[in-house]
């Protein structure tokens, strides 16, 4: 049955039935679409995982705020405090003496910042275990009308509209630093932002970095291929791109030369456009002037925590450049990449914390 949020006694009656009945619902969330049951529910917990695919059976909880701290040790409050309710799933310890089915040590908490999930979980009084609505490996389903055709077996599928964003971003927090274990719709760097300081992430997955100038033949290719030979690959992805419509360029030969006098090589290196997919991709943002940063702005403005100056990351400065080497002789050339070097080293090791304590 495929129904329509409504803020009435009846809607919420209506979910509350099917659940205790340990059927299985699906919900928009304010990242995808998900999955859910009844969190106290064994049996339906294990039909979850069937219809998932899924072996491991410890799904994430959705419940009310003032709930956490009856199922779970909570620590590291700034970061709850400031991104709950939000798309941001945390991992705490499981309180001693509380029983969850098939959940032992740790628990995934989350709750979607989206009104009618919020007021349903005062209405219910009970956690709800819940999982992306796909099978395990494939893409989430972005329409209620996809999930009811391709589920037969969901017994309430709740309409939201189209749904085309990121995950949850999942966060350890019963680790010191934090440890990123999926990356979602929070940037890493604004958690880093509320933390006060690095957080790690997880070795399964890399932190992307993209550099951007104006053509993507210069400045941008030679930081990437600069920072490539700083860094373990295994850490990251580096890309570049630039702002004017230039695409399918090869590297000036300046640009080349210095980079292998640098160890690197970008002779594979081929000019792209900015685009809302890169800035989405990458991690950290990194710009050769301020009219780069003010077009990746343009593009997605919701990025601007993750978007820095190459000269002023992490550095009190403002305004700060890095010159426009094009049409001018080789000597410029070294002369950019060493005026970039220093913050490119800087990179290098903020890179290695994430992925490496001590």
């Amino acid at each position: 049955m495929l129904i329509e949020i409504e803020d009435t006694p009846e809607f919420y009656s209506k979910i509350i039935d099917v659940l205790k009945t340990g059927d299985i619902i699906a919900l928009p969330t304010d990242t995808v679409y998900g999955f859910a049951v009844d969190g106290t529910n064994f049996d339906a917990i294990k039909r979850l995982a069937e219809i998932k695919g899924r072996v491991d059976k410890s799904f994430t909880l959705f419940l009310q705020k003032n709930q956490i701290e009856k199922y779970a040790i909570l620590i590291k409050r700034k970061i709850v405090e400031y991104f709950v309710p939000g798309p941001l799933t945390i991992i705490l310890k499981k309180r001693t003496g509380v029983s969850l089915p098939y959940i032992t040590e740790k628990i995934g908490i989350r709750i979607p910042q989206i009104s009618f999930i919020i007021k349903f979980l005062s209405h219910y009084n009970k956690p709800l275990a819940v999982t992306s609505a796909n099978l395990s490996g494939d893409d989430t389903l972005r329409s209620a009308s996809e999930i009811a055709e391709r589920f037969i077996d969901i017994n309430l599928v709740i309409n939201g509209g189209d749904l085309l964003s990121r995950p949850s971003t999942v966060l350890d927090l019963t680790a010191t630093p934090p440890a990123i274990k999926r990356k979602g719709a929070i940037p890493i760097l604004e958690i880093e932002k509320v933390y006060g300081r690095n957080i790690m992430i997880d070795n399964s997955l890399k932190f992307n970095v993209l550099f951007v100038c104006s053509g993507n033949t210069c400045r941008s290719p030679m930081a990437e291929g600069i920072l490539k030979t700083l860094v373990n690959r295994e850490y990251c992805e580096i890309k570049s791109a630039g702002t004017l419509p230039m695409v399918g360029l090869p590297p000036s030969q300046h640009a080349h030369t210095v980079v292998e006098e640098y160890g690197g090589s970008i002779k594979h290196h081929v000019s792209q456009t900015i685009t809302k997919e890169l800035i989405d991709w990458a991690d950290l943002v990194l710009v050769m002037e301020y009219k780069h940063y003010i077009a990746v702005l343009d593009i997605l403005p919701r990025t601007a925590v993750k978007t820095f100056l190459l000269k002023e990351y992490k550095r009190r400065v403002k305004y700060n450049e890095i010159a426009d080497p094009v049409g001018l002789d080789l000597d410029f050339y070294y002369k950019t990449a060493k005026d970039m070097l220093s913050s490119l080293k800087l990179i290098a090791r903020d890179i290695k914390r994430r992925f490496e304590k001590g």
